[in-house]
């Protein structure tokens, strides 16, 4: 019965077509997260376990930030015991913590390094071991990756301070705001505005890059400002994607605490990771149009290395500038290779003694 000859693997799959066309990114995505659903779990759980430093570190940073705040603008901080001050300072909170750790600003280096190996093998759809591969990764670009992290979470301290500053001096009625023009402080915040959202774009490439060439640290960054600049507009949507899905949870739930839990459970058992794989299925094909593809973009290959692929199809020369004849693919058949003599050389062979065999 076909039924028993499906359940046994009887009979050939249906396989797929030659020649046929790949999906649009769109469904190659959600094709990728239904396949690699059980893996991109266990991986965001590792991640995430890893990643408590950074976002303690994130979570110290912003409320540094709104203590500095209330400094300057001479406010107390007495609001804060309201309901409603905070819940505001709570949303806050939560929100900077994983979108400053998602982007990410505040990482642990090498486990960002072995993490991002992994989700984008995803996206190349090739195969990976989840531990071997992230503990290989993390060890082997340990380096780069911890400067790229204490680098990148001294920008993003620096970021939430210039907020609470020009948040100071744009709030109404405070010294500051009297001290300065308003000029400056809309000038100020415009800056601001764009320095993050270029920051927040460099970090997409920053970590893709790392566990794919073999760059230095000025060249790290000088690339992911670069590819920044050149999709400038995608670049922006995906980041206000990213925001967008931070938020959601935090403004729609009316509970606190059960948007609360909702966030830590989700990022903890699948959102991490699969915010990771929407940023590198968007970020991985500029990398591999822009610098795989285009093998003189690479830093990382010697001129030697260049010289050599630039001259693989060009004729081969002896020392005495004659030109090596083309190769030529072996012979199949005996004709071709004895001649028209081939039948006297059968007859040579049926004829030796028995008993000898021929050494091989």
């Amino acid at each position: 019965m076909k039924i028993f000859r499906k359940l046994l693997y009887l009979d050939d799959g249906k396989g797929i077509e030659k020649g046929a066309p790949e999906k649009r990114a769109f469904f190659r995505f959600w094709e990728i997260l239904w396949l690699k659903k059980y893996k991109l779990v266990a991986v965001n759980f590792m991640y995430f376990i890893c990643n408590l430093i950074p976002m303690v570190l994130a979570a110290a940073s912003y409320m540094l930030a709104v203590s500095l705040y209330f400094t300057l603008t001479g406010k107390s901080m007495s609001v804060m015991n309201s309901p409603e001050g905070a819940h505001l300072y709570t949303i806050g909170l939560v929100f900077v913590t994983f979108l400053f750790t998602i982007i990410p600003v505040y990482s642990l280096g090498p486990c960002k390094a072995g993490f991002m190996y992994i989700i984008k093998s995803f996206v190349k759809r090739e195969p990976c071991f989840i531990w071997h591969d992230y503990v290989t990764k993390t060890r082997s670009n340990a380096k780069l990756a911890t400067q790229a992290s204490i680098i990148n979470g001294i920008i993003g301290f620096v970021i939430m301070i210039d907020t609470a500053f020009v948040m100071a001096i744009t709030t109404p009625g405070t010294p500051l705001e009297q001290a300065f023009p308003g000029w400056i402080g809309f000038f100020s915040t415009l800056i601001l505005i764009c320095l993050s959202v270029l920051f927040f774009t460099m970090m997409l490439y920053i970590y893709p890059m790392i566990v794919t060439f073999k760059l230095s640290l000025k060249q790290l960054y000088k690339n992911a400002m670069l590819f920044a600049f050149i999709k400038w507009l995608p670049n922006l949507g995906i980041v206000l994607l990213n925001v967008v899905m931070i938020a959601v949870p935090l403004l729609f739930i009316k509970n606190l605490l059960a948007a609360l839990l909702l966030c830590v459970v989700v990022y903890a058992v699948f959102g991490m990771g699969f915010m990771s794989l929407v940023n590198t299925s968007f970020t991985y094909p500029y990398l591999k149009r822009f610098m795989i593809d285009n093998y003189k973009a690479d830093k990382s290959r010697t001129e030697e290395d260049t010289t050599a692929e630039e001259n693989q199809t060009e004729e081969i020369r002896l020392d005495d500038g004659n030109i090596i004849p083309d190769w030529k693919p072996p012979v199949d058949t005996l004709e071709d290779l004895y001649g028209e003599d081939y039948d006297d050389v059968l007859n040579e062979e049926d004829e030796s003694p028995e008993g000898e065999e021929d050494e091989r």
